[in-house]
């Protein structure tokens, strides 16, 4: 039995030996393993932050985009505002300038209209007096006329005969 017991103790310490080695291969290997996993893990971690970052990046152009694109937008319709108001002033000039042309046409209407009414009482005023002297004239001749059918001198001279005295 001793020889069974040193047998049995001899077989336990390398059956515990080799236990041991294969806890410690276990052991290692799970180590390996829970490394390998980890590693996978921050590799996916870093890949998933790199997509991320991508994506966010991506959507920053995007936005970036989108924001110089409105920008712009708001650009041309100021531009176009601007030129709408310039195009406004212009007209607003024009429209000052064309009713002062019409005022002073609305002026000189008035003055041609004063001036014809003028003309036409200074017409008329030399009508009548041209009438006033076309009949003094006729009364002038008339009173001549009467004036020398009265006259000696215009009357013919009846002859007398002469007396017999001399």
């Amino acid at each position: 039995m001793a020889a069974f017991v040193g047998f049995y103790v001899h077989e336990k310490k390398v059956m515990d030996e080799q236990h041991a080695r294969d806890e410690a291969i276990a052991a290692q290997k799970a180590l390996d393993e829970a490394k390998h996993t980890q590693e996978l893990r921050d590799k996916s971690a870093e890949e998933a932050r790199k997509a991320q970052e991508e994506r966010e990046a991506q959507q920053r152009a995007k936005d970036k985009e989108k924001e110089d694109a409105f920008i712009a937008e708001i650009q041309t319709y100021r531009n176009q505002t601007a030129g709408f108001v310039d195009e406004q002033n212009k007209f607003k000039a024009q429209i000052a300038e064309l009713e002062g042309q019409i005022t002073a046409l609305r002026t000189e209407k008035e003055n041609m209209a004063r001036q014809s009414i003028d003309m036409n009482q200074s017409i008329v005023a030399a009508l009548i007096e041209r009438q006033n002297a076309e009949m003094e004239v006729q009364r002038y001749a008339a009173s001549l006329a009467r004036k020398a059918s009265e006259s000696a001198m215009i009357r013919p001279l009846v002859p007398t005969t002469p007396t017999p005295s001399q």
